[in-house]
């Protein structure tokens, strides 16, 4: 059998046209990004929310300085104590994990229009909360409460509850 020889012009033509054909497929396959997150929709919200029951972590201030709990009135310092319950049926319900998380509180919920606050309507935690941060590890809902006697903007941050 003979072994064809190729002359090195063929040889250099071929590998500058598969450099070129992968520099061309590095190029294609990778997508810019503009910076902009994708608008959360309502299904993909409420999956985050009824997936877990969530406690609250801490309370922090709008730039994610925490408060002490002794800085914070009786109605927020009681979420400490306390597992969300976020449910598909649109209710909501405060459990005791000290007492087999039974039901305490209870009432409803439902994300509002742009998927970007939900609306709670629970005894003693009322009002359209802004949705901060919403993953399948953290809840982070913005809130005005009283911080030392004075309403201020604050964050509730919630995690699972196991």
């Amino acid at each position: 059998m003979k072994r064809i020889k190729q002359s090195k012009p063929v040889m250099n033509t071929l590998r500058f046209l598969l450099i070129l054909t992968l520099f061309a497929c590095a190029l294609t396959g990778c997508k810019k990004d503009d910076g902009t997150t994708p608008t959360p929709t309502a299904s993909s919200q409420t999956d985050l929310l009824v997936a877990n029951n969530w406690r609250t972590k801490r309370v922090t201030t709008s730039d994610g300085q925490e408060i002490n709990k002794s800085r914070l009135n009786l109605a927020t310092q009681v979420l400490y104590d306390l597992n969300m319950q976020f449910r598909n049926n649109g209710t909501v319900r405060a459990l005791d994990p000290g007492q087999s998380n039974s039901v305490i509180n209870g009432g409803t919920w439902k994300l509002a229009t742009d998927n970007q606050s939900i609306d709670v309507d629970v005894s003693g935690f009322k009002g359209n909360f802004p949705i901060v941060q919403l993953t399948k590890s953290k809840l982070i809902l913005r809130q005005m409460a009283p911080v030392d006697g004075t309403n201020a903007p604050i964050n509730l941050e919630f995690e699972p509850s196991l």
